[in-house]
């Protein structure tokens, strides 16, 4: 009986196990609780976005860009979450494959994998338009991480303002270039191309865009600089296209007139050495003066064809010197040798 009861007294482990889990289960359920506040409060993707950035490395590249593309701190999180990278020609047409030959895309956001693309431009006469394409790609980030409803809120204001450049033909280029190659995605790159191109928009939209644009302005300069690059070669060749052509009728009628006239002039000349009618040597005398003025009006005349053939081969020249300059953009800007010469068209890759 005594052996018995002091084993019964030995058992009572299993209560005291209760017990502890007892006090361990509010402070489990708690963390769980406050874990699902965290995550209501900020959203999955914002955490998953705030892991990247911690874990991400940029190259020397691309913080050197950050520091110039006039990003809010939110705008370079939303950078820096794309995981940015600025590859060369090879990697770039891999990971931002066109589906428009020679269309010159600088840059892309994937949305399958939430990553930006930009392409090396290193020509010294576009610098900043990096800059330009990075704040583009990071809007579309931005965009992919608004939800339906705030998205739809600003529709209306982008589209306010896509109708007033209706008339600009540039614009709607571009427009036409996005519906084809990637439909459906109209207000999103409405929204990346009026933050980082127009100047003049909406309190509305200006307040939207200063949340990750520190210098909105400044973006758009830098647009507008690279912009005059391409308009001042095109004006320039066209220029020079249009005085060739001109140039070049000219000459073809100074040299037909100067052949017609040379070749009367001989047969003049002809006619007046087979004369026998000169009744005085004053006759004779005015005839020959008279020949002798239209030849030197001739031999001016020709001088004049040479000069203006001088003039069309420079001419010539400094065209093919401007085409050359074109090639040369052409390829920094991720363009055939053969592409007309136009503005690059960041891209957002969604889809390709």
């Amino acid at each position: 009986m005594t052996l018995f009861d002091q084993d019964t007294y030995a058992l009572p482990s299993t209560p005291r196990r209760r017990s502890r889990l007892r006090r361990v289960l509010p402070t489990v359920l708690a963390l769980i609780l406050v874990a699902a506040g965290v995550l209501a409060f900020l959203g999955f993707q914002r955490l998953l976005d705030q892991y990247t950035v911690w874990t991400f490395h940029p190259s020397a590249e691309v913080t050197a860009l950050i520091a110039s593309s006039h990003l809010t701190e939110e705008g370079r999180f939303q950078f820096l979450a794309s995981k940015p990278v600025i590859e060369s020609s090879t990697t770039f047409a891999s990971s931002c494959a066109s589906n428009q030959e020679g269309s010159g895309i600088l840059g892309c956001y994937l949305p399958r994998n939430r990553s930006i693309h930009l392409f090396a431009v290193t020509d010294h006469r576009l610098l900043g338009l990096t800059d330009v394409v990075a704040a583009h790609e990071m809007l579309h980030a931005v965009w992919d991480r608004l939800n339906t409803a705030e998205q739809q809120q600003l529709v209306p204001l982008l589209e306010h303002e896509a109708a007033k450049l209706a008339g600009n033909a540039d614009f709607q280029a571009r427009l036409a270039y996005y519906a084809k190659n990637e439909p459906g995605e109209r207000d999103n790159e409405l929204h990346s191309i009026i933050g980082t191109e127009i100047s003049s928009i909406s309190p509305e939209l200006e307040a939207h865009y200063a949340k990750w644009l520190g210098n909105r302005q400044a973006i758009v300069a830098l647009q507008v600089k690279t912009d005059a690059v391409f308009t001042d070669l095109e004006n320039r060749s066209i220029a020079l296209s249009s005085s060739l052509d001109s140039l070049r009728s000219t000459i073809d009628a100074e040299y037909a007139a100067y052949t017609s006239g040379y070749a009367q002039l001989n047969a003049d000349i002809r006619r007046f050495n087979a004369r026998t009618d000169f009744t005085s040597n004053r006759q004779i005398d005015l005839a020959e003066a008279a020949l002798h003025s239209r030849q030197v009006a001739l031999d001016a005349q020709y001088a004049d064809v040479l000069a203006k053939t001088a003039e069309y081969n420079a001419d010539r020249d400094e065209l093919k010197a401007l085409s050359q300059q074109t090639a040369g953009l052409n390829t920094a800007l991720n363009q055939g040798p053969g592409t007309t010469l136009s503005t690059p068209v960041p891209a957002d890759g969604s889809g390709g």
